[in-house]
């Protein structure tokens, strides 16, 4: 596979950094909605698949880290 562009690879991680800031806005609504509202199974087997999704990409942007040296740092 060639390498891409590093302008091709700050453009897909922007676009990521944008799609996970409005995943983390939409998140927000849905945790206070849920919470005032009975859920149903496919809801709920909605989110469990959203869960699944976001740790594998957590777990993408930890080979990202390590693939670029850098050192993962403490959530407080």
């Amino acid at each position: 596979m060639p390498k891409k562009p590093a302008t091709d690879l700050v453009a897909d991680l922007t676009w990521a950094e944008l799609y996970a800031r409005n995943i983390r806005e939409h998140l927000k609504i849905l945790s206070t909605v849920v919470k005032k509202i009975g859920t149903g199974h496919e809801l709920t087997e909605s989110a469990a698949l959203l869960r699944r999704q976001l740790e594998d990409a957590n777990h993408t942007t930890g080979e990202l880290r390590k693939m670029t040296g850098i050192t993962p740092r403490r959530l407080n």
